[in-house]
């Protein structure tokens, strides 16, 4: 993420970042837990504002069997990047679940032909990278 999340959606609009929207955090963030094979947790795709320009996405974490609403919103775009997280009845947004677009995205990933980048959202490195040669 770099500057102000609307900031780095411009970027991402006139192609001077190849990705960084929130659907795109959210993709990243659901494969990505995914991969836990979590058995007491379930993964939904929360929306909010669907099909405005003040439309966000983010992951709930609610547990196995609990209703949408009682899961916790994990959100990585609202905040520069860095991880947000709160109830989603406390959130000052209204979000709803999309399931058909998490098994979408799912089901893309697990497709042969799928190009998608998913480290996006997470660091790989600590230690910064020194200049070649040193």
């Amino acid at each position: 993420m770099f500057g102000t999340p609307i900031f780095n959606n411009f970027l991402v609009y006139h192609g001077l970042r190849k990705r960084g929207y929130c659907y795109q955090w959210t993709e990243d963030l659901l494969l990505t837990l995914d991969t836990l094979k979590l058995k007491t947790f379930e993964l939904h795709w929360g929306e909010s504002y669907a099909g405005t320009w003040r439309e966000n996405n983010c992951l709930v974490v609610a547990a196995k069997g609990q209703a949408f609403d009682r899961g916790m919103i994990l959100d990585c775009w609202r905040h520069f990047g860095h991880l947000r997280w709160n109830l989603v009845l406390s959130d000052e947004d209204r979000y709803y679940e999309n399931t058909k677009w998490a098994q979408f995205v799912r089901t893309r990933a697990a497709s042969k032909r799928s190009t998608t980048n998913h480290g996006v959202a997470f660091q790989t490195r600590v230690a910064p990278r020194g200049k070649p040669g040193d």
